[in-house]
């Protein structure tokens, strides 16, 4: 069992430490569990610009720090692997790039979350778009993700449509074309793609992604991990098992995990 996204008190919209969390995936017979709360905003010139949001700048020393030192203290117990998840910024990712090199880390989840000059959650973003737009609206966040994957600085890349989670119609909203660019964009970075069960935590329900691209996202070979993106230590590995089942009957035989950058495969 593993999980490699988790969040912490420190990005200021989840809630327990870190001990919680590898407390909470022992709890759960979690084998390998990535610590992976929010970068800084990077991109911006504040050390805090996004209180509620991510940690600041100050404070992502002693966050891998923490980290690194639990990995050691529970080493005989549970494999822990740090990680952070970067935002993705058009044309600014140089800052984050520099700002993390030289940390110990395993991996960099890459996620669009402001898409188009605004949060991807926010539920009025919807109120301007007609029915007929919805298409291109989904299209052009594909895209967006496929950037983040060809930006080569992330190994595994996170919740790919989660543009839907707080507008439920759009996960049948059909983008075919830039799904099938999106996926091959993942797979030819080398990264992998997560199943994330936070969908749950948001109006849309269920996980990311949607069951036609898990399965369009076998045909072309894209590897998976998986994650909770736990905010409370609670949801550690939250529905692990459906996962599997799913997975098993699509065809997925492996997890993908990575450890200094370097990708490993797990059997479901």
């Amino acid at each position: 069992m593993i999980d490699l996204h988790t969040h912490h008190e420190r990005c200021g919209h989840a809630t327990g430490s870190l001990r919680d969390y590898v407390l909470a995936a022992l709890d759960k017979g979690v084998r390998v569990l990535g610590l992976s709360d929010h970068t800084p905003m990077f991109a911006a010139d504040d050390d805090h610009a996004l209180p509620r949001v991510a940690m600041p700048k100050s404070q992502f020393p002693s966050y891998i720090a923490e980290a690194v030192a639990l990995k050691a203290e529970f080493a005989n117990s549970i494999e822990i692997l740090v990680s952070t998840e970067a935002d993705y910024f058009r044309g600014r990712m140089d800052r984050y790039s520099a700002a993390l090199d030289g940390y110990p880390l395993d991996y960099i989840i890459g996620s669009v979350h402001m898409f188009e000059g605004r949060d991807i959650f926010d539920v009025t973003r919807w109120a301007e778009v007609d029915e007929g737009e919805l298409g291109d609206v989904k299209s052009r966040y594909f895209r967006t993700v496929a950037e983040c994957a060809r930006s080569g600085l992330f190994q595994v890349i996170g919740h790919v449509d989660a543009l839907k989670g707080n507008f439920p119609q759009l996960g049948a909203v059909p983008a075919a074309a830039a799904a099938d660019e999106m996926l091959l964009a993942i797979r030819d970075s080398g990264a992998a793609m997560e199943i994330n069960t936070s969908g749950g935590t948001k109006q849309c329900g269920g996980w990311y992604p949607e069951t036609d691209l898990l399965e369009r996202a076998h045909h072309f070979g894209v590897p998976l991990t998986f994650a909770s993106d736990a905010h409370v230590p609670d949801r550690i590995a939250d529905q692990y098992p459906e996962v599997i089942e799913v997975l098993r009957h699509i065809g997925f035989r492996s997890w993908t995990v990575f450890r200094a950058g370097a990708a490993a495969e797990y059997f479901l």
